[in-house]
């Protein structure tokens, strides 16, 4: 079964396996700023809305519709994307046998099931997330938070359009800082044109396994401005090269006033 890194892939969301955890030696580690990686990361940021826009964001919520491909068909589905701060989701995906709810709060996060059975989520995927539906929410967020390494990987062409590929790892506590970088490794694709982002690119743990991985990448194009803030609302997630999940957003509001517990993790987890 896939795991699910940006929330998007609803095999996960649907069944879901309870985590493993792995223990790791602690060592000495020193974050990498590199500074013509952070200068395109800085330029992104910029180009989606920049440091103000971000400074009054305090939570959003995007509806539309998640279109999930599987052994070539095809099935939509109502979806909501809740988001508070930076590492608060919850995504409600509403199909034919009720409301499956992903909640992921600060690396934590956990599935409820239609009928109420609650399925933990494997932390090796959860967390490093962030709001990974808008990209200026995402852990490039955090380039001056003294929380990531920021490298430059050269560039690429997507659809004609010349990138800038910039690689951005989630090390929130220096302890493990290797293995929390190794695992949280994500690929920017940066538009040198726009400067908005194009793609990004990760290895994904399938659920219940620390060792195996398989390529995802998201693609963000129709970039709206909410309050200012630039939102992909087309969201296409691609697995091992195969069209996966296909998002729309049809209607996207920030500060709102969510309330807290709607990013609760279920009790007893």
């Amino acid at each position: 079964m896939r795991g699910l890194t940006i929330f998007f892939l609803f095999t996960t969301l649907i069944f879901g396996i309870a985590p493993l955890d792995s223990a790791a030696a602690t060592q000495q580690y020193v974050l990498t700023i590199d500074p013509q990686a952070l200068a395109i990361a800085q330029a992104a940021l910029a180009a989606m809305g920049g440091n103000e826009v971000l400074a009054a964001y305090q939570d959003s919520v995007a509806s539309g519709t998640a279109t999930v491909y599987t052994d070539g068909n095809q099935v939509s589905y109502p979806i909501i994307m809740k988001s508070k701060g930076l590492r608060e989701t919850r995504v409600e995906l509403q199909t034919t046998k009720g409301t499956n709810i992903r909640i992921v709060n600060q690396g934590q996060g956990a599935i409820i099931k239609p009928n109420g059975t609650v399925k933990n989520l494997y932390s090796n995927n959860t967390f490093p997330e962030h709001v990974n539906h808008i990209p200026l929410l995402s852990v490039l967020a955090e380039i001056s938070n003294g929380s990531v390494n920021v490298l430059y990987k050269g560039t690429a062409r997507i659809q004609a359009q010349s990138e800038d590929v910039i690689e951005i790892d989630f090390v929130p506590t220096l302890m493990n800082g290797a293995m929390l970088a190794s695992m949280s490794r994500a690929s920017f694709f940066v538009n040198q044109t726009t400067k908005l982002v194009d793609k990004i690119q990760r290895a994904t743990f399938y659920e219940g396994d620390d060792k195996n991985t398989f390529n995802e990448e998201t693609y963000f194009t129709n970039y709206h401005s909410v309050n200012g803030m630039l939102v992909p609302y087309h969201v296409s997630v691609f697995v091992d090269g195969k069209l996966d999940t296909d998002i729309g957003i049809t209607a996207l509001n920030v500060n709102v006033g969510l309330l807290d517990t709607d990013f609760a993790l279920p009790a007893g987890r």
